[in-house]
């Protein structure tokens, strides 16, 4: 049992080691205009998950279940968020595709994280992934009406989308 433990140690180390030699000696592609590989991929979106489910408050949003609290929502998402992360009713964002990872696609893909988590998100930002931080130019307020809007940007009331549509220019 002994053996097993200290070849089961030195196996740890020495893929620890090998691990630390593949990224400080600059062997993985970090350009942008390149797909990360499958592993890459799946390590970092389960990382970014895990770490926001971590992160996110355990409480459940205080605003009102309500058509306004949508409408305010999706305002605000029509405002700072369709050009990274697509429009209701339009195809997914081109330049949303840009990013790594790209920008989730809420009105056609949704989302399985909480509106506690989209908050936390959307205050806190994501690091290195083009998701800045928006506790600094919205109040707590208006993100919990965000966060309602984009849980919900996939099967939203028609009331709610005839209300968030920009007037007709003329």
């Amino acid at each position: 049992m002994k053996k097993f433990l200290a070849g089961s140690l030195c196996a740890i180390i020495f893929l620890a080691i090998a691990l630390a030699a593949y990224l400080g000696l600059g062997f993985m592609d970090v350009a942008a205009d390149q797909r990360p590989s499958a592993r890459e991929a799946g390590f970092m979106m389960a990382s970014l998950q895990a770490s926001v489910r971590r992160q996110a408050p355990q409480i459940q949003n205080p605003l009102a279940n309500s058509d306004d609290t949508l409408i305010a929502g999706g305002k605000l998402y029509l405002n700072d968020c369709v050009g990274c992360h697509g429009e209701p009713g339009q195809p997914p964002s081109e330049f949303g595709a840009t990013f790594y990872p790209p920008a989730p696609q809420f009105p056609s893909a949704g989302t399985q994280f909480s509106e506690a988590q989209i908050f936390w998100v959307a205050k806190n930002g994501i690091r290195l992934t083009g998701m800045y931080p928006q506790g600094a130019s919205y109040s707590d307020s208006q993100l919990w009406s965000l966060a309602a809007f984009i849980r919900r940007a996939r099967n939203l009331p028609p009331a709610v989308v005839k209300s968030i549509q920009p007037p007709p220019s003329k």
